[in-house]
């Protein structure tokens, strides 16, 4: 890995932070007309981050940011202790609190078993997983922190496979293989759907902006897996032009870049994000 553990979390709490300004603008002709700056970060367009400002985070960002710290005070990932102190940091939560939170409070007010999370369908999850990598030190225990911490807020049966899959790819890419290639080597490893989702995101020819609205630019899965496999699949692609093309593609372009960049930045390193955007970020690790 190009990288360490704290540059790669960095990157990706940028790539949500460059992506707020569009987040949830599911208007390709509002993006258009807008005046963002897609040279660096930018306040939220979106209603639903309302009082979020330049350099801010999506919802998906300060949830990085909790388990991040918490890895940092703890230095291991126990996901009963660490859910308890998610639910005390979503008690005084400012932002928005979307249905996978708001469903997984209520169950820990139910006392469910732990990790006993929402049945929700979304990719974002998934692209919070890097902070586990700084006290997973092989790929099993990788890959059960990942199942812990997904299932901990989104215990849904294909979002855990698509999380294993994604944190798959990434121990490959982080022990120096190419991302497409391993794409293509482990897809068959996974159900029916997930292959298909990869052929899809593989085989898709067009433009980012038409081919991202093609396959799916909303939150759930199917269609936000297809994007991410699409961006993934431009990989020599420059990476900027990649993420601003995203994020003018609309609907839930922060799921998208995290994945994307997660990958780009394990197999690239740091020296890929433009300096601007870290500098603009509020947040610094």
């Amino acid at each position: 890995m190009k990288n360490n553990g704290n540059d790669l979390v960095l990157s990706i709490l940028v790539a949500d932070s460059f992506t707020l300004g569009a987040h949830w603008i599911y208007s390709l002709e509002d993006i258009e007309s807008s005046r963002l700056d897609w040279s660096g970060l930018n306040k939220p367009l979106a209603q639903w981050h309302k009082g979020k400002e330049k350099g801010d985070f999506t919802h998906y960002g300060d949830q990085i940011v909790c388990l991040y710290e918490y890895i940092k005070d703890n230095n291991e990932f126990d996901v009963t202790n660490y859910i308890h102190t998610w639910e005390t940091y979503m008690q005084t939560y400012t932002g928005y609190i979307d249905q996978a939170s708001s469903v997984t409070l209520k169950n820990l007010d139910n006392n469910q078993d732990i990790p006993h999370g929402s049945n929700s369908y979304d990719l974002s999850v998934v692209g919070q997983i890097a902070p586990l990598l700084l006290v997973s030190h092989d790929k099993e225990t990788f890959l059960n922190n990942v199942k812990l911490f997904v299932s901990a807020t989104h215990n849904n049966d294909v979002v855990l496979e698509v999380a294993d899959f994604f944190a798959t790819l990434l121990w490959m890419v982080k022990q120096g293989e190419n991302i497409k290639k391993s794409i293509e080597k482990i897809s068959s490893q996974y159900s029916t759907r997930l292959q298909n989702y990869v052929k899809e995101g593989l085989q898709n020819s067009k433009g980012t902006i038409t081919a991202i609205n093609e396959l799916g630019s909303a939150c759930s899965v199917d269609g936000a897996f297809q994007g991410t496999i699409y961006l993934l699949n431009k990989s020599e692609n420059d990476f900027e032009s990649v993420m601003i093309e995203n994020a003018k593609a609309g609907g839930d372009s922060s799921a998208r870049a995290m994945i994307y960049t997660m990958l780009m930045v394990t197999a690239y390193g740091k020296k890929i994000i433009p300096t601007k955007w870290i500098e603009q970020m509020k947040y610094q690790i």
